[in-house]
């Protein structure tokens, strides 16, 4: 089977590219990476699967990875074959402005697949335009139960969650006394990364911010993923924010994964999105830190307790193997696909 994304989510890229490429798929990005050994995401290391060169090739003569996806090349159509799949991330007017085209080749072939494979990103006005998609046969794949509650809701073939791997992220230690985060520009980008919480529950703890930007509010900015890791497995506490209208992030289960113990911001803090608090998921997932003073004391508690830290970050990435997990996630995906799971 050969399979093309067109992704616009660069964390969730690499991932989707390792799992479909060791389920024996041939897997291409028409995204940052389209030649794996070479991002061009910075914060994002080289990925170990192949190159196809065809889709590469195809992607330059096109003048690029924008005008790509903005129309894919008919030489990367004939590379799928009759069974190919082409997947979408979030930034859909690259599907809906060539839907007539890919409605063809979706309907010239018995196994072809276009699918939409939902980031936490999506609003009324899409997902009703979706609904018109998927009676053409547009597939959708949620990343969340709560995704149900968005109005106008288009439906789903299939939820599947963001996975990692949990021998990867892993190794929690805890040995420094300092609450942490991972957002991309939370700052720049409030009241959509409720920045105030974050600024409320911390201001007067230890704290050391990660991500894009965070260099702003006292982090180190960009770093690399193997730093992110690192800095991760020694802080004590993780305070969670969210990012409206998203249900969940991925920030928060690769800190659940690696075990360090998290807080979030409860549902009702997410009302910059009218159905906001009915598509949060965090709180579900890990402990509600209650409005920012409550969230501080319980910070402060991890950050003097270190054993009740550790146990609570134990389960944290119990809940995130049982949900998240990479063996989990790689069934659902060879199922909703119709492939094997490699022995």
């Amino acid at each position: 089977m050969n399979l093309v994304m067109c992704l616009s989510h660069s964390i969730e890229e690499y991932d989707q590219l390792a799992l479909l490429s060791e389920l024996g798929i041939t897997a291409a990005s028409i995204g940052g990476y389209i030649d794996p050994a070479h991002p061009h995401d910075p914060k994002r290391p080289a990925l170990n699967v192949p190159l196809v060169p065809e889709v590469r090739d195809a992607v330059d003569q096109a003048g690029g990875i924008a005008q790509a996806q903005a129309r894919i090349p008919p030489a990367v159509l004939d590379w799928l074959g009759d069974d190919g799949v082409i997947v979408y991330h979030h930034l859909l007017e690259r599907l809906l402005q060539q839907w007539a085209t890919l409605r063809d080749w979706l309907h010239g072939g018995s196994a072809r697949r276009v699918i939409w494979r939902t980031v936490g990103q999506s609003n009324p006005d899409l997902e009703a335009a979706m609904a018109v998609l998927r009676r053409d046969g547009l597939e959708i794949v949620r990343y969340s139960p709560k995704e149900s509650n968005i109005p106008r809701y288009a439906g789903a073939d299939a939820l599947i969650r963001f996975y990692k791997d949990p021998a990867v992220w892993d190794g929690w230690i805890g040995d420094e006394q300092i609450v942490t985060t991972v957002c991309q520009n939370m700052k720049q980008r409030d009241p959509f990364t409720n920045f105030g919480y974050w600024e409320d529950a911390t201001h007067d703890l230890p704290r050391v911010p990660l991500g894009v930007g965070s260099e702003a509010i006292g982090g180190p900015g960009t770093i690399p993923l193997d730093e992110m890791v690192t800095r991760l497995r020694h802080a004590r506490a993780y305070l969670y924010t969210g990012t409206q209208p998203a249900s969940y992030t991925l920030a928060l289960i690769e800190a659940m994964m690696v075990g360090i113990p998290v807080i979030s911001i409860p549902y009702t803090y997410m009302q910059i999105v009218p159905y906001g608090p009915g598509l949060f998921e965090g709180d579900e997932i890990v402990m509600p830190g209650g409005d920012a003073r409550s969230a501080r004391h319980l910070l402060q508690t991890f950050l003097d307790d270190a054993d009740l830290a550790a146990d609570y970050g134990a389960a944290c990435r119990r809940t995130a193997i049982k949900l998240f997990g990479k063996a989990a996630v790689a069934d659902e995906w060879a199922q909703f696909l119709g492939v094997k799971v490699p022995a």
